[in-house]
């Protein structure tokens, strides 16, 4: 049935279109609810996993722990070997001088 038509348009009809639009209505809604539920789950999810790993205090603790072991542990491998580490920070200069001059 086109809008536009110039048949007269029947009480039958327009209980139809009222019908299609209802049902159109009702899967919409449907469909919406269905998305909100499953972004409400994501987000639960999210949320979850974020009160889970709340330890922030512990994981920054544990950090610094690593970072201080790994420094001390770099200075005694260069105090080990003076000659290696030389060779390796003017290896590392050069490189960055030669990326640098490049332009």
């Amino acid at each position: 049935m086109s809008r536009f038509s110039h048949t007269p348009t029947t009480r039958e009809d327009i209980q139809h279109e009222i019908d299609n639009l209802v049902r159109a209505l009702d899967k919409l809604k449907h469909d919406a609810a269905r998305e909100s539920r499953h972004g409400l789950g994501s987000l639960r999810s999210r949320a979850e996993a974020l009160w889970q790993d709340a330890h922030w205090d512990e994981h920054c603790a544990e950090l610094s722990r690593r970072s201080h072991d790994a420094g001390r542990m770099a200075k005694e491998c260069a105090r080990q070997h003076p000659l290696a580490t030389a060779a390796l920070a003017a290896g590392a200069f050069a490189l960055i001088g030669y990326l640098v001059t490049r332009r």
